[in-house]
């Protein structure tokens, strides 16, 4: 039996509209997910065209203003047809509005910078997506998981720090256990919320000899502050003479300033801090445009740009301000993200805080 044309266009319509219907119905993950196994042109072609339609990114972001300002602009420079809207903040306040957003369903963000040890509160509550990238592939170790939902976009080492009228650079130690000379004892500066510096330490060594080692290193009678940029301040006025985690772009930072200070990369390893992440929201409005903008972040000229601001970029292909080559990089295994409370406690119990 024939059927008129205007049934066949009913039949048309309603096709078109149950197809749509079920493209909206699909989350953002299953969307992006179908995005990612198309070939390299056709994904960029796909992305680039749904984010027009979209025109804007929310990012919430745990990052300095003036960083973070640099990033966009090299972005929208790329992109000048889409538009990034900023929102800066501390890690935890972002996140739980992020969560707050996901329970009430009321989404705003897009994306997320957070500190890897939040990925799994944020994918355990459902709050952001999976998104196997193909710029995943370019990724050092330690920035990603096999899960799909950490994809690292920098980190950043310690390093002691020095102030060089008081300690020579051929008279500073060179070793954690070069901390341990008696000569050092009171000399010391040191993070009082540097947990990932132990969970390195024990990475490194084991559990036995870390504790033994960072509790040899707490009789040396440490001063003990909250926050890098306070250490390197109290360093420069000549309150003690290093610092023992310090952040290696903060020391250039001063020495492009003329101040005496320089810093010396630890050996057996280089403790390096959690890696930054970036996160697509599960309920994100605009979910290509978020998708280019991760891309771009983990891309080389992203990446380059984080570089030029003293990062530890994570793509195998973006060198550091300094040369690494040789050095033991020591992240945190993932296996701490889920054991937050236990480092915290085990850390202020070493160097007797709280």
């Amino acid at each position: 039996m024939k059927r008129s044309p205007i049934a066949v266009m009913v039949v048309i319509v309603f096709t078109m509209l149950l197809s749509a219907t079920l493209l909206n119905a699909a989350s953002v993950e299953e969307r992006l997910g179908r995005i990612n196994r198309l070939s390299a042109e056709e994904r960029a072609e796909t992305l680039e065209k749904e984010a027009r339609n979209e025109r804007e990114v929310v990012w919430y972001a745990a990052m300095a203003s003036d960083r973070a300002a640099e990033l966009i602009k090299g972005f929208e420079s790329k992109y000048p047809f889409l538009k990034v809207r900023f929102q800066p903040g501390g890690a935890s306040r972002q996140l739980d509005q992020l969560l707050v957003e996901h329970r009430t369903n009321n989404h705003r963000a897009d994306i997320i910078n957070t500190r890897r040890s939040f990925v799994g509160v944020m994918a355990k509550n459902g709050a952001i997506a999976r998104y196997r990238t193909p710029f995943r592939a370019s990724l050092r170790p330690g920035f990603t998981d096999k899960d799909g939902y950490v994809n690292g976009i920098y980190a950043q080492p310690r390093v002691f720090l020095t102030n060089t009228r008081m300690v020579p650079r051929d008279k500073a130690p060179k070793s954690f256990e070069a901390l341990l000379d008696p000569q050092w004892k009171e000399k010391l500066g040191m993070d009082t919320t540097d947990y990932d510096w132990l969970a390195s330490l024990i990475d490194f060594y084991g559990r036995s000899k870390a504790l033994e080692l960072a509790g040899k290193l707490a009789k040396q009678q440490l001063n003990m502050r909250r926050g890098p940029t306070l250490l390197s301040q109290l360093a420069l006025a000549g309150e003690f003479p290093i610092v023992v985690d310090a952040f290696p772009e903060e020391v250039l930072q001063l020495k492009n300033a003329k101040a005496p200070v320089d810093f010396i990369f630890s050996e057996p390893f280089v403790p390096v801090k959690t890696p930054t992440t970036i996160s697509i929201s599960a309920g994100a409005p605009h979910p290509h445009v978020a998708a280019l903008f991760v891309d771009f972040l983990l891309s080389k000229p992203g990446q380059d740009l984080m570089a030029s601001q003293g990062r530890w970029a994570s793509r195998n292909d973006v060198g550091y301000l300094v040369d690494l080559k040789g050095k033991k990089m020591q992240i945190p295994s993932s296996d701490w993200d889920d054991k937050q409370v236990e480092l915290i406690k085990l850390y202020n119990s070493v160097f007797a805080l709280r």
